[in-house]
């Protein structure tokens, strides 16, 4: 199975489906890169490229440091660079869902020749100031350490409006959960927010989220602020189903793909 070492030496497992330009698939906290494939973007989207299904730190194959250091975001989007160059690309797409939309916002900001273009899925949240980040990473950490993943997903699940699949929260609760604890540890570290990224964006950037994650469509906020970028909402879903909802998400990412390789080409 291939693997890569990171510039920390952390081992990263990634596979690769289908042919064409290269397409890095990202998601947040929970799973492995296999849901990809699970929830129904793999075959369409391999038909045309070479996705990159990614398991990023703490996640599936891939090694699981435990330490915030090793955990903060600018190793992630160390790591995505450090991928792109392992598979000898000169630059990629990048398709990030949920904290994935984090490490892709971080990635295009730091090594902007890197990334070609940006889908990222999910809502946004408005900028916090580092006092209010400081208090809430002890609270954060408090319950995922009493609860686990239902800290996080059991919320969730009540708030969607259609039945959230078995498998999916299967999938979630086989996740280790100390990394996602370290991701929150590294948070006053960052003295960053997705926010500082957006402005200086240049990459074409689609947005997508559904209507009901996102009901201030804060998404065409920071599309606005952006130089090449457009927001979709996904309709009547929030977070989770969102994300599922494929079969209304997938067209939307290959129409965008396909109009930016056309742009590029002049």
């Amino acid at each position: 199975m291939p693997f890569f070492g990171a510039p920390d030496g952390t081992r990263l497992h990634y596979e690769i489906e289908g042919s064409g330009p290269p397409l890095i698939l990202h998601l947040g906290a929970g799973c492995d890169s296999g849901l990809w494939r699970a929830a129904g973007y793999v075959e369409p989207l391999a038909k045309a490229y070479s996705c990159v299904l990614y398991d990023h730190r703490g996640h599936g194959q891939s090694d699981h440091p435990t330490s915030a250091a090793a955990n903060h975001v600018d190793r992630l989007a160390e790591d995505v660079a450090a991928l792109i160059r392992n598979l000898g690309y000169a630059k990629a797409a990048f398709v990030g869902w949920s904290g994935g939309m984090t490490v892709g916002l971080r990635a295009a900001e730091q090594y902007p020749e890197l990334i070609d273009a940006l889908v990222l899925i999910g809502g946004l949240g408005r900028r916090l100031a580092q006092h209010e980040v400081e208090a809430a990473v002890p609270q954060r950490v408090a319950s995922l350490t009493e609860k686990g993943w239902w800290s996080i997903i059991g919320p969730m699940i009540p708030a969607e409006k259609f039945p959230v699949p078995q498998w999916f929260i299967d999938r979630v609760l086989a996740t280790d959960i100390e990394p996602v604890k370290a991701w929150h540890l590294a948070r006053p570290a960052w003295k960053w927010s997705p926010w500082d990224a957006i402005p200086k964006i240049t990459a074409p950037t689609l947005m997508m989220a559904g209507e009901l994650e996102d009901p201030e469509d804060i998404l065409s906020e920071a599309a606005a602020l952006m130089a090449d970028a457009t927001r979709v909402r996904i309709p009547d879903r929030e977070h989770i189903n969102a994300f599922l909802y494929s079969e209304f998400v997938v067209p939307r990412v290959l129409a965008f793909l396909k109009a930016r390789e056309r742009q590029a080409t002049g």
